[in-house]
């Protein structure tokens, strides 16, 4: 909401926003509030009222006419070249007329006359030719001024080459006003004027209504001129951003073919591309969840046949435990107790524990184990037949010294020590497989998700442009409302960063 201040309070913030853009190198803008704000310094309230329109709509005449009097040229060539102002009479200075160059002018010197007379002006006044009022460049250009909520009269002059036979002067009228609805065009009065005599002239009803804008009190006129200067902002901001405001708008064009005619359009861009990305991403994670969770429940399936695997029964933990109480320090063989015949004992045992483990390991985890990762394989999409002969390499060589780095000599004297090594002997073998396992199955998964990537590859490609298409209009949303929010902090008194 708008906060209205006092003269010095406007003066003294506007001044500071006016440094701000000239230091950013926008002399033009910076000039228009130094501009604005010295008349306000200098002046009584007064209003000022900018004419404007196609050229030969009959702007210098029509100010003629309101003024009694020839103080401005006319003719049937562009004859405004510059802004001219003049006072309306009988209001002692308080309203200003300011004739402008034709807005249709090709002429860049008018164009930029034109534009400091309206941002100079409290009250705009366009101006159509009774035979173009329905111009399509009058209509926009009343829509863009209603659009930027400017105070806007619109004056359909020469009313006097009106002819009854063809249409009666308040069906037309109707025509008009209905134009004017059809593209929602607010306007705060409509006059039909004509400077020779014409029954449908509303002239002096003009000049009356214009008369009465001299009514007007400081605070009145204060606020009419912080509405002028933060009309001033908002175009210089508008300039500021034009070259980001291009470019995004640009990489949108190249994406879509077209770019969104206003901010609505572009929130509802962004919501249809934005739900189609999700639904692009959701589809397609489902789809890798789908597959990851295979692969997951395979692995998890092999973990626990490894794990479950019974390779050591009451006969082989047997083996292991007569083994293992051979290592004992107290353990002897034959009647010299021989140190000889002491060793091959123990080497006899530890070879009956190994034949008995090792066929058990054989045949009831590496075979079950090879079998199943086959089957599962074969199954698994993006598997690969060559995973198949690497199985072979799946193993563990459960040898005599293997199992002896696996005995604790200080737990030896223990005689419950003999069922817990062959559980560690177990376990030291489940690990070895399932490292080499593992070794494998990362290798496997990883190359099942490159050879899932390349085959959905149209589908990422697909994933990638929606996101692309996102971004450019997240990036062009974002420099919107940007300026939006340097025009608010300008017309705050506070300087935004960049």
């Amino acid at each position: 909401m708008q906060v209205m201040m006092d003269k010095p309070q406007l003066l003294e913030r506007y001044e500071r926003v006016g440094q701000w853009l000239e230091n950013r190198g926008d002399k033009l803008h910076a000039g228009r509030i130094h501009d604005v704000l010295r008349e306000l310094a200098a002046d009584h309230a007064s209003t000022s009222v900018a004419f404007c329109g196609l050229f030969s709509a009959g702007k210098s005449s029509l100010i003629n006419a309101l003024c009694a009097s020839n103080a401005l040229q006319t003719g049937a060539v562009p004859t405004t070249a510059a802004v001219h102002a003049v006072t309306l009479p009988g209001t002692n200075g308080r309203v200003q007329l300011l004739d402008t160059p034709g807005v249709d002018s090709t002429d860049e010197a008018h164009r930029e006359a034109t534009m400091n007379a309206l941002h100079r002006a409290d009250l705009m006044v366009l101006v159509a030719d009774y035979q173009h009022v329905e111009a399509e460049e009058n209509l926009e250009l009343l829509r863009a001024f209603s659009e930027e909520g400017k105070r806007i009269v619109f004056v359909v002059n020469q009313v006097d080459k009106h002819l009854d036979f063809e249409l009666t002067f308040a069906e037309f009228r109707e025509h008009v006003e209905a134009a004017l609805e059809d593209y929602g065009i607010e306007l705060e009065h409509i006059f039909y004027t004509s400077t020779t005599q014409s029954p449908y002239s509303e002239l002096n009803a003009f000049r009356d209504f214009l008369a009465g804008l001299q009514n007007v009190d400081d605070a009145t006129h204060v606020e009419q001129v912080q509405k002028r200067l933060d009309e001033i902002i908002r175009d210089a901001v508008h300039e500021q951003l034009a070259g980001e405001r291009a470019s995004f708008a640009a990489q949108v064009r190249d994406l879509f073919g077209s770019e969104p005619m206003d901010e609505r359009e572009l929130a509802n861009w962004l919501t249809q591309e934005a739900q189609a990305l999700t639904q692009l991403e959701e589809a397609f994670q489902q789809d890798n969840a789908a597959f990851v969770d295979t692969q997951r429940a395979m692995r998890e399936s092999w973990v626990r046949l490894v794990e479950l695997a019974q390779i050591a029964p009451y006969e082989t933990t047997e083996k292991g435990r007569f083994f293992v109480e051979s290592l004992r320090p107290d353990f002897k063989v034959g009647f010299l107790r021989s140190a000889a015949k002491t060793a091959a004992e123990q080497t006899r045992r530890g070879e009956a524990f190994i034949e008995d483990l090792t066929g058990r390991v054989t045949n009831y985890l590496l075979v079950p184990l090879r079998n199943q990762i086959a089957k599962d394989i074969r199954q698994l999409a993006f598997g690969q037949d060559s995973w198949l002969s690497q199985l072979e390499g799946l193993t563990v060589d459960v040898t005599l010294d293997y199992v002896r780095k696996l005995v604790k000599p200080g737990a030896l004297v223990s005689s419950q020590y003999p069922y817990q090594y062959v559980k560690d002997v177990v376990a030291r073998i489940k690990r070895d497989v399932l490292g080499q396992l593992s070794g494998l199955v990362d290798v496997w998964f990883r190359e099942a998700d490159a050879a899932y990537k390349t085959y959905h590859a149209d589908k990422w490609h697909r994933i990638e442009e929606q996101r692309q298409r996102v971004a450019a209009l997240k990036q062009l949303d974002g420099v919107l409302r940007k300026e939006r929010e340097w025009v608010d902090a300008l017309c705050s008194g506070e300087v935004p960063n960049p």
